[in-house]
C-alpha cells in the first residue's frame, strides 16, 4: 500500500468530520438566535449558557480538526532515512501510519492503525529503521519496511 492512498483516505475522513461539525455549529447558531426570552427568565439564561458552552466545544473541535487536516495535507511524502511523521510502517504484525490518532481503519482492503506521532506507539516507532524490533502491547514486532 502506498502512503498517498492512506493520506487521501484520512483527508476525506477529516473533511467529512469537519463538514459535520460545521453543520452542527450552524444549527446551534440558528437555534441560539431563535431562542426568545420566556417568562421563566433564569431558565432562559441557563439554557443559553449551556448552549454557549456546547457551541464553544464544537467550535474548538472544528478548529482543531481543521488544523490537523492542514497538517496532513502538508506532510512531506519523500522517503526518510528513519521512521518519522508521515511514515507508513509495515511490521511483521501490523501496518501503521504515523500522523494523527484516528484508530484502526480498513483502507484498500488492508487494516491500518492511524497513530499520532505523540502516542505511545508513535513514540516507539519514530527514529527506528527497517529490521529494528519494537515491543507493542507486550508483543515483539519487527519492522519489515517503511515509506
Amino acid at each position: 500500500m502506498h502512503k498517498r492512498v492512506v493520506i487521501k483516505y484520512i483527508v476525506s475522513l477529516m473533511r467529512k468530520n469537519i463538514k459535520l461539525l460545521k453543520n452542527e455549529i450552524k444549527l446551534m447558531e440558528e437555534e441560539k438566535n431563535n431562542l426568545t426570552k420566556s417568562s421563566a427568565g433564569d431558565k432562559h439564561e441557563v439554557s443559553r449558557s449551556l448552549m454557549q458552552i456546547e457551541y464553544d466545544k464544537l467550535n474548538e473541535s472544528y478548529k482543531s480538526q481543521f488544523k490537523e487536516l492542514k497538517s496532513i495535507e502538508s506532510l512531506d511524502l519523500n522517503k526518510k532515512k528513519i521512521i518519522g511523521l508521515g511514515s507508513l510502517v509495515q511490521t511483521d504484525k501490523f501496518l501503521y501510519f504515523i500522523a494523527i490518532g484516528l484508530g484502526k481503519h480498513k483502507i484498500s482492503n488492508k487494516y491500518v492503525l492511524l497513530v499520532s506521532y505523540a502516542s505511545p506507539i508513535g513514540k516507539l516507532l519514530i527514529g527506528k529503521n527497517k529490521g529494528d524490533n519494537v515491543i507493542i502491547n507486550n508483543e515483539k514486532e519487527k519492522i519489515i519496511s517503511f515509506s
